[in-house]
């Protein structure tokens, strides 16, 4: 009996990885790393929002459902950006981002 709901409970445990979509990128602001802190927040349609911070380098790593549409967003000198579009897929998907001071308005700009 045991056994069969640590099976159960280990299968529950993978199950929400098995619909996830790594996306994963590094932000930079006149070609330096970001570094830690800076929030990046994605949003997918009728889901809560997830917010991640960036590591030293300016990276961030996340999941997020296969298939869908999402916006990204980041905030940087206490200011959102305007969210870029991203799609998450079965393999890993990379969105490099560069911060660009546009009219005092930090802006996504693909790398």
């Amino acid at each position: 009996m045991n056994r069969i709901a640590l099976l159960a409970t280990f299968i529950l445990l993978l199950a929400p990885r098995a619909f996830a979509g790594k996306v994963f990128g590094n932000l930079k602001e006149g070609g330096r790393s970001v570094g830690s802190g800076v929030e990046v927040q994605i949003t997918c349609s009728g889901r809560p929002s997830i917010t991640i911070k960036t590591d030293d380098y300016g990276a961030y790593s996340t999941d997020i459902p296969t298939g869908m549409r999402c916006e990204l967003k980041v905030k940087y000198s206490n200011q959102w950006t305007d969210p870029a579009f991203i799609v998450s897929s079965n393999d890993p998907a990379r969105y490099d981002f560069e911060l660009v001071n546009e009219n005092g308005r930090y802006v996504l700009k693909r790398r």
